[in-house]
């Protein structure tokens, strides 16, 4: 079981470039990554995404990819003459327009977006790859154990949590019986009391007394429970994309236990049902976090 929430970097370089991936994600219904990385590298944006995706399944991951250059003979600078004049253009005539008196400088013209080109010479892209691949792998590896880790870490409160419940389920159960007895002995009397003896058709009454009991029972709720409960550990349990799984089993108990609260007026019952829905809420928080 893996948490949506990670973080993981790697390195990788030889002689010529380093690459440096970073990784982190956060919460998020599906599989969403985004991917920063130098034009140079534009190429391989697909190929990350995909190798990502083995590993990740749900998430917004963000990836941030730096790619340096070790060598000064790979480097090759050039000026964009013709957007520099364009640029010195515009700006005398917005100095006429403005009626201004300073100059323009050279350094106002250098430093406009494209006018100097810093771009590497054209390298195989086999090197690239190469290196790449070294430093996402290790940058993929931390991700995934350490959301694993804080994924192992979210099971243990689950276990806990499961446990509660099943305690106050099971004294949920044990108490059942008693207040269906209750109820019956005194909607007995509550009859008997409002209606004269000559006229009470005992056959009829006993009919409508079970018929009501059973509506009040609440046995198969209780079973219902318990298989909710056996499913979600079973689930925990596995590999894989397990979260809407959760969100949607959390949901089927959550809606057994209101029932259970609403055919009942058994005070100790009802606390327990406060108390088991105090549980449920806190696993539904913590399945929001899980993959």
């Amino acid at each position: 079981m893996n948490s949506m929430t990670g973080y993981g970097l790697g390195y990788a370089s030889n002689e010529s470039i380093s690459i440096k991936v970073e990784m982190k994600s956060v919460n998020n219904r599906y599989c969403d990554i985004n991917i920063r990385l130098p034009k140079s590298l534009f190429y391989v944006e697909d190929k990350i995404k995909n190798f990502v995706k083995k590993y990740v399944y749900r998430g917004k991951i963000d990836i941030f990819i730096n790619l340096d250059f070790l060598s000064i003979a790979d480097y090759k600078v050039s000026i964009n003459t013709p957007l520099a004049k364009e640029y010195y253009t515009a700006l005398e005539g917005l100095k006429n327009d403005l009626n201004l008196k300073s100059d323009i400088s050279l350094s106002d013209i250098y430093s406009m977006q494209g006018v100097i080109v810093n771009e590497s010479e054209d390298l195989d892209e086999n090197i690239y790859m190469d290196i790449l691949r070294v430093a996402l792998n290790e940058a993929v590896t931390k991700f995934v154990k350490m959301r694993n880790i804080e994924g192992e870490n979210i099971k243990i409160s689950f276990e806990k949590n499961l446990e509660v419940i099943k305690s106050h389920a099971e004294e949920i159960k044990r108490r059942a019986p008693l207040v269906i007895k209750e109820n019956t002995d005194r909607l007995k009397e509550t009859i008997r009391l409002s209606v004269d003896a000559d006229k009470l058709d005992l056959a009829r009454l006993s009919t409508e007394v079970a018929l009501m009991c059973d509506k009040l029972s609440i046995d198969e709720e209780i079973t219902r429970v318990f298989i909710h409960l056996e499913q979600f550990n079973d689930i925990i349990n596995r590999n894989g994309a397990i979260g809407r799984k959760l969100d949607f089993l959390v949901q089927e108990l959550n809606r057994e236990v209101n029932t259970i609260g609403s055919k009942t007026s058994d005070i100790e019952i009802l606390n327990l049902v406060v108390e088991l829905k105090s549980e449920i809420e806190k696993i539904r928080e913590q399945i929001q976090n899980i993959e």
